[in-house]
C-alpha cells in the first residue's frame, strides 16, 4: 500500500522495544515519521511540526493523558489520536475515549487490529 509521504505520524512510546514492529509497517509503507519517549517531549514535537497522526502509549498511571491529547489536538485540531495500552481498565478507557481520540487499542489483542486501525487513519489522512 503506497502512501503519500505528506502524511506525518508521531509515536509517543515509554518502550522502544516495542515498537520495531510499529516502525517497520510505517517504514515499508513510506510514512514520515518522528519518535518522542514521553508526553512532554511529544507536545514539543508537535508545537514544532504537524503530524496528521500520533500513536502514543498509555497505562494506568498516566493521570494526565487526557490533559496530553487535549494540547496535541490544540496543536492540530485534525490530528488522529491512537492510544495503545498493556493493561487496560475501564477508568483509563473511560479518560482516553472522552478526549474523541481516534482509536483505542489493548496490544493484548494484537497488533492485526492496531495496523488495520493505524491503515485506515492513514488513508483517511490521504482523502482528506
Amino acid at each position: 500500500m503506497e502512501r503519500d509521504n505528506k502524511m506525518n505520524v508521531l509515536l509517543i512510546t515509554k518502550t522502544h522495544s516495542t515498537e520495531t514492529d510499529l516502525v517497520n509497517f510505517l517504514q515499508l509503507n513510506q510514512v514520515n515519521f518522528d519518535i518522542a519517549d514521553n508526553e512532554l517531549v511529544g507536545i514539543q514535537k508537535a508545537h514544532q511540526n504537524t503530524f496528521d497522526i500520533v500513536v502514543m502509549d498509555a497505562d494506568e498511571s498516566d493521570q494526565q493523558i487526557d490533559q496530553a491529547i487535549r494540547i496535541l489536538k490544540d496543536c492540530n485540531p485534525k490530528v488522529r489520536i491512537i492510544v495503545r495500552t498493556d493493561a487496560n481498565s475501564r477508568d483509563l478507557e473511560c479518560q482516553v475515549r472522552k478526549e474523541s481520540i481516534f482509536y483505542y487499542h489493548v496490544n493484548s489483542f494484537g497488533n492485526q487490529e492496531f495496523t488495520s486501525a493505524l491503515s485506515s487513519a492513514l488513508e483517511l489522512g490521504n482523502t482528506l
